[in-house]
């Protein structure tokens, strides 16, 4: 979807990366519906350093060299693991293997997929870096939601709010915006390849409810374009004046409680 309503400029260049392209079928859908050939699709997997230089090198091939935006987006969300808290797992083995998946795609996946995109990024003249972070990583949230389950994916996400701050020093003197920023809640169950069990519905009931009695604002969920819309809106307005901040969504600020 952001590449889709990006690409509806005909003077955007615009390049997505996916796992699969053989699976990513609504992708090469909304590909064909372009009124411009302007949506390039790069094959990746932000765990494949290899690959991910691969697909940095065919975008500068298709680019001239430069990028403006980068967006990291990619994010480990197991189901079967994604409600655990500290105290869930069924052994510490269980454990170290969940969290070790999560560190590689929500940590070291933007460091390396940033460093091999950095050289294009450098030509560009944006110079902005966003990854896509979420509250459940930021400790205000997690107190005010009393939020014990998501360990994995919130103690990584913390760390990749980290990641964005290093980034942000490292190349403060090159002009660049990086940032973390939360797109919010967004309904993505029309892209979701397998059904959720009526345990994890239960589950995500009883979190909804907590969310929504810190947070009465989020009941309500964006739908993709919507979210898409304001996230890139968001985008558009921010600078280096911004750089190494966590932009949480408007409905979770925590600055104003």
């Amino acid at each position: 979807m952001p590449s889709y309503l990006v690409a509806l400029d005909g003077e955007n260049i615009v390049l997505t990366t996916v796992r699969s392209k053989q699976k990513s079928t609504q992708l090469h859908d909304i590909v064909n519906q372009l009124p411009h050939k302007n949506l390039h699709i790069l094959e990746a997997d932000v765990v494949d350093k290899q690959a991910i230089q691969a697909a940095a090198t065919e975008a500068a091939r298709i680019t001239g060299g430069t990028l403006d935006v980068f967006i990291y987006n990619a994010a480990r969300v197991e189901f079967d693991n994604l409600l655990r808290g500290l105290l869930d797992y069924d052994s510490e083995d269980q454990l170290d293997e969940e969290f070790m998946q999560s560190l590689r795609v929500n940590v070291l996946g933007p460091i390396h997929t940033i460093n091999a995109f950095l050289p294009l990024l450098r030509k560009g003249t944006m110079k902005k870096i966003i990854i896509i972070g979420s509250e459940v990583g930021e400790r205000d949230f997690v107190r005010r939601v009393h939020l014990s389950e998501i360990a994995a994916y919130g103690i990584t996400k913390a760390a990749e709010h980290m990641v964005a701050t290093k980034y942000a020093v490292a190349l403060e003197n090159e002009g660049f915006t990086v940032v973390s920023m939360s797109p919010g809640f967004v309904d993505t169950s029309g892209t979701r390849s397998e059904p959720v069990s009526e345990s994890d519905v239960s589950r995500f009931s009883d979190l909804a409810k907590k969310l929504y009695a810190a947070f009465p604002s989020t009941q309500t969920q964006l739908t993709p374009q919507v979210g898409v819309q304001r996230l890139l809106a968001r985008i558009q307005i921010i600078g280096p004046a911004d750089s190494g901040a966590f932009k949480p969504c408007p409905e979770l600020d925590m600055t104003y409680l």
